[in-house]
């Protein structure tokens, strides 16, 4: 970001009573004060146009996304950051860095530091995370669940890595390790971090989401092959292959 927009809006990180979500993209840009520091009843527009100065979204994905989170998690057309926690409505096990819902109605909104390690250790120390990387992060962890995620969820999941990269991608392709720390773990728009130059749209974002679950389809297949059908990841893909 420019130095003007820092000056503007400079990192202070949450304080008590302030709400914040299992999003790390809203979560810096209220920390930065695009949104309210407090978290607290966002408008429709406010969020839209946050998202766009910031992340460089189109109108049409940045208001979808808005409307989404809004029309599940929200108020009177408000929203509260920490209602996105609420589980199994946008929010979903999983997670790169939060811990899962556990049973609880919603899930944790601070950063797991185990996860956080976990995560960054699937990127190469010199040259970072490539897309595929991110996939592979979304397979260790969906590994781990004892039931599989629904198809929308593990979709979310899919759309969500993908956006990552496109948002923070360097033009090599891969996001710095040092990005990936500020953004997911300090929750900040990362130092010598630049927007998108160029519009990311709602078939930008498509096209690598469904890259992404590619990839991590084609995973599942070749590591099912042989295995017993009762293994949960692995049902799921021969009740996909028989449909």
């Amino acid at each position: 970001m420019s130095t003007s927009n820092r000056t503007l809006h400079p990192f202070i990180p949450a304080t008590p009573g302030d709400r914040r979500s299992p999003c790390p993209a809203l979560n810096a840009l209220a920390n930065h004060g695009y949104l309210p520091r407090n978290g607290q009843n966002i408008g429709l527009w406010h969020l839209i146009r946050a998202v766009q100065e910031v992340y460089n979204l189109s109108f049409i994905l940045a208001a979808l996304l808005a409307l989404a989170g809004i029309l599940l998690c929200g108020h009177a057309f408000r929203l509260d950051l920490d209602a996105l926690a609420i589980h199994n409505k946008i929010e979903h096990d999983a997670s790169l860095v939060h811990a899962d819902a556990s049973g609880q109605q919603r899930a944790p909104t601070e950063v797991d530091p185990k996860l956080l390690k976990s995560f960054l250790s699937h990127a190469d120390p010199q040259r970072g995370m490539s897309l595929y990387d991110l996939a592979q992060v979304r397979i260790s962890r969906e590994a781990q669940l004892a039931h599989p995620l629904d198809l929308i969820h593990s979709q979310i999941g899919a759309a969500e890595a993908a956006l990552c990269w496109l948002l923070l991608k360097q033009d090599t392709g891969r996001i710095p390790s040092s990005v990936l720390l500020q953004w997911y773990g300090e929750e900040r728009l990362p130092d010598n971090w630049a927007r998108p130059r160029h519009v990311i749209g709602l078939l930008d974002a498509r096209t690598k989401a469904v890259e992404v679950a590619n990839i991590m389809n084609s995973h599942r297949k070749s590591t099912c092959r042989g295995t017993p059908v009762f293994q949960p990841q692995c049902l799921r893909v021969r009740l996909k292959d028989n449909t």
